[in-house]
């Protein structure tokens, strides 16, 4: 394929230690990279891409290096969409995509050009594209969309498509309480960063997007096995931000 102007991933999170390796012979210095993954994946992909270096017969090492393209970017796909079959996908509800900037190659060049040009990327598409100044911020509005009624449904076996969860009372309340602790995982985490109080998360930015996700068994089946690397993810980010017992604690178990 030889070098590009933009690869975009689109990959699972467990996938990240083979993205130096898959992208490598697509990189140039000018080129940019827009990650559309869900998790907390932003400062990771970095440090792995600052392994490659594009000398030519230079392999890539664990030292840090400058990054070897001209921008990466985190996107967050908000879309409700049911895979019927192999290569047979239902598409329900939304298709937006929120995305920013997670690193530029040089602190001195302009965000804004960085970021024009990524909004200029999806103006030709169909795909209805927000830009958010703050990677982390859209990475947990898309957990806090993700994470409640996954996990409610790999507590229940994997077997409990999200429409189910909404309408049975007692497990949307478990979603629920699980969105809520999400929510406050959330804020901390952002509170640790810097994040002023005005662009925390609110119950009600959360809620209104939360319920727009509707997957079916074979999708839930395949989070499942996902689901301790998440758990992992959550319980570093909740007690590093100094959060007590909560009821991730109690339905983990149930989960692994």
């Amino acid at each position: 394929m030889g070098k590009v102007d933009w690869v975009v991933l689109a990959l699972k999170s467990s996938a990240l230690p083979c993205i130096p390796t898959l992208v490598k012979p697509l990189l140039r210095k000018k080129t940019r990279v827009l990650a559309i993954m869900n998790g907390l994946i932003d400062d990771d992909l970095v440090e792995l891409l600052r392994t490659i270096s594009l000398e030519e017969n230079d392999v890539a090492t664990k030292e840090k290096r400058d990054l070897p393209c001209a921008a990466v970017y985190g996107g967050m796909a908000f879309i409700g969409a049911n895979r019927l079959r192999p290569g047979f996908v239902e598409h329900s509800d939304e298709g937006s995509l929120l995305g920013g900037i997670a690193a530029i190659s040089k602190p001195e060049e302009d965000e804004e050009e960085e970021l024009k040009a990524l909004v200029e990327l999806w103006k030709p598409t169909k795909v209805k594209f927000t830009e958010e100044r703050l990677v982390i911020r859209g990475r947990w509005i898309k957990n806090c969309w993700n994470l409640p009624f996954n996990s409610v449904s790999c507590a229940m076996g994997g077997t409990l498509t999200i429409d189910k969860i909404v309408r049975d009372p007692s497990l949307r309340k478990l979603a629920n309480d699980i969105m809520d602790e999400t929510i406050a995982i959330a804020n901390a985490d952002l509170a640790s960063r810097g994040v002023s109080s005005s662009m925390l998360l609110g119950d009600q930015l959360v809620r209104n997007t939360s319920c727009k996700a509707i997957r079916n068994e074979s999708s839930i089946r395949k989070l499942f096995n996902l689901i301790p690397l998440l758990i992992h993810l959550l319980f570093g980010r909740k007690h590093k931000c100094g959060l007590s017992q909560t009821r991730w604690d109690r339905t983990k178990h149930q989960r692994c």
